[in-house]
């Protein structure tokens, strides 16, 4: 029996340390014509740079000429960076510069994801977008951030490496160490290797000053608990604001509710 049980618990923890990439992250990359469409019809950039997992390439759209600001974006794990250009061309403050970051492995870019080289992407990216737009370096007070799910972790992660203090979070999670006790009911947050740590993260805003966070939730997410949301916003009530929409869904939420979300830019946008 004592066998038993511990083969029991033993097969979520393997699952767990051996398939986190797998779990945490769903990498495609663009199909043929995708990228040249997009700069046909926004007259954006692409914005190629190098990692360690080799060539990355973002993507530079909006006002390119004389920006208010420069937006940092982050979709979710399912997502590549101009499945949001439409959206941001249709809803988003017409005064800003707007870069969609894919993560390393997703849409053109080489590699493999993790916390890690999601960081060095992003140090890489942004400092070469500013530079795009004839900015010397870039300049905290100008840059703003706005992610979903897994996007809401990166985000803060470009937020801790500029010193951005202003954002808009769509369904994040508080941990992944969290998000695996919620997948498997066992406190295994220890096994996980991808750390990202959303509420140490927005620990680390506030201590650099005044900020202001927006985090947008639906009631009904299948994926990622509201309740983490409301975690985040409780703990961190100096920072951030929080609104919980009713009925909405992790993957819909977007879609169906762009004139909330759009409030929360052109607010965040001040």
């Amino acid at each position: 029996m004592l066998l038993s049980l511990l083969f029991m618990a033993g097969v979520p923890l393997l699952f767990v340390v051996g398939c986190q990439s797998k779990l945490i992250y769903f990498p495609r990359p663009y199909a043929p014509g995708v990228t040249a469409r997009w700069s046909a019809q926004t007259h954006g950039r692409a914005i190629d740079f190098v990692t360690s997992q080799g060539q990355q390439r973002a993507f530079l759209q909006g006002n390119l000429k004389t920006p208010r600001h420069l937006w940092i974006l982050c979709g979710g794990n399912g997502t590549v960076a101009l499945d949001w250009s439409e959206w941001i061309a249709t809803n988003a403050p017409a005064d800003d510069a707007w870069l969609l970051v894919d993560f390393p492995g997703y849409g053109d870019c080489a590699g493999k994801p993790n916390p890690a080289r999601i960081r060095e992407a992003l140090q890489v990216a942004v400092p070469s977008a500013a530079a795009e737009l004839g900015w010397p370096k870039p300049d905290p007070t100008r840059l703003r951030f706005f992610g979903h799910s897994l996007g809401s972790a990166a985000c803060l992660i470009a937020a801790s490496e500029f010193g951005i203090q202003r954002g808009v979070l769509i369904a994040p999670f508080t941990s992944t160490m969290d998000m695996a006790r919620k997948m498997t009911g066992l406190p295994i947050g220890f096994l996980v290797t991808h750390r990202f740590d959303n509420e140490a993260r927005l620990a680390e805003l506030a201590a650099r000053g005044p900020g202001e966070v927006i985090i947008i939730h639906g009631s009904d997410d299948e994926a990622i608990p509201v309740e983490m949301s409301r975690k985040l916003a409780n703990t961190r009530t100096d920072i951030v604001r929080f609104t919980e929409i009713p009925g909405a869904r992790h993957n819909t939420i977007v879609e169906e509710n762009p004139e909330v979300i759009a409030a929360a830019l052109r607010q965040i946008a001040q």
